[in-house]
C-alpha cells in the first residue's frame, strides 16, 4: 500500500507552539482603540457567529497568547499588550453528532503590535489557508488500493461526491466531481456528509472505509472525521478495488 500523506490543517502549533489560553474574556465592544484588537466573526452570508474563540498569539514566544470569545452579535474585543502578534479564529461546530474545529479566514493576515487593530473573520468552506496557517479550509479525502488490486493511474480515477443533507455550515451542497492531483488524495471539499463513488476509464470501482473489514460497495455514505489519530484533521479515508 502507498503511504498516506498527512495534510496539516492546523496553524500556529507549528509556528508558535501549542495554543494555551493566558486569559479569556467576552467583550463585545464595537470599534477599535489603541491597544485593542476588535472585529467580528461571521458566516459568508453575514450571519453572526457566537462563541468563536479569538486567539491573539505571540509570534516569538512559545505558549504566549490571549483569547476572547465573540458575543451573540459576533463581536469581540481584546486588550493587546506590548509584543508582536497574529490573530486567529477557532470555531467549534457540532455536526451529525461529531465535534469539529474550524478555522475562520481573517480579512488581514499581517501581524500587529501594541497598537492593536481590526481583524474580521469569515467562515469559508474551501480555499487555501493564509500563512501562517497551513492547508485548506475544506476537508481532505485520502484513498488507497486494496492490496494487489489497483488501477494503473490513480490520478485518472474520477471521484463523485453527492451531498446528503446540508453542509457543516447549514448551507446546501452540490455534487462535486474531482480527479486526484497527486494520486493519493482529493483535497479541499466542503465538510459535509457525502455519498461517494468512483470510476476509472468508465468502470465503477468498489469502495469501503479504510482499515476495516467492511464489504466493498459501489458507493459509500460517509462523514468527515474531526480527527483521525496521527493521520489528519477534518478528513476521511477510504479504500478501493476494481
Amino acid at each position: 500500500m502507498k503511504y498516506f500523506k498527512t495534510v496539516s490543517f492546523i496553524l500556529a502549533v507549528s509556528v508558535c507552539g501549542c495554543i494555551i489560553s493566558c486569559s479569556e474574556k467576552d467583550d463585545g465592544t464595537e470599534g477599535s482603540s489603541v491597544g485593542k484588537l476588535t472585529g467580528t466573526a461571521k458566516k459568508k452570508d453575514g450571519t453572526a457567529l457566537n462563541n468563536v474563540k479569538i486567539i491573539v498569539d505571540n509570534s516569538i514566544f512559545f505558549n504566549s497568547n490571549i483569547t476572547a470569545r465573540t458575543n451573540s452579535e459576533g463581536k469581540y474585543s481584546i486588550t493587546v499588550p506590548t509584543g508582536s502578534w497574529f490573530a486567529f479564529a477557532q470555531h467549534q461546530v457540532s455536526y451529525n453528532g461529531k465535534q469539529y474545529t474550524i478555522y475562520l479566514k481573517p480579512d488581514k493576515v499581517e501581524g500587529f503590535g501594541r497598537e492593536g487593530g481590526v481583524r474580521n473573520f469569515t467562515w469559508e468552506l474551501t480555499g487555501e489557508m493564509p500563512s501562517p496557517l497551513a492547508g485548506t479550509f475544506g476537508g481532505l479525502v485520502s484513498f488507497d488500493n486494496f492490496p494487489g488490486d489497483f488501477v494503473e493511474n490513480e490520478r485518472e480515477i474520477n471521484w463523485r461526491f453527492e451531498p446528503l443533507g446540508n453542509l457543516i455550515d447549514g448551507s446546501a451542497g452540490q455534487v462535486i466531481t474531482r480527479l486526484s492531483a497527486d494520486g493519493d488524495t482529493v483535497q479541499d471539499l466542503p465538510i459535509g456528509k457525502y455519498r461517494i463513488s468512483a470510476t476509472y476509464q468508465g468502470q465503477a470501482l468498489k469502495l469501503r472505509k479504510w482499515n476495516t473489514e467492511d464489504t466493498f460497495q459501489s458507493h459509500l455514505d460517509m462523514d468527515f472525521e474531526p480527527v483521525i489519530d496521527a493521520q489528519c484533521f477534518n478528513c476521511l479515508k477510504l479504500e478501493y478495488r476494481k
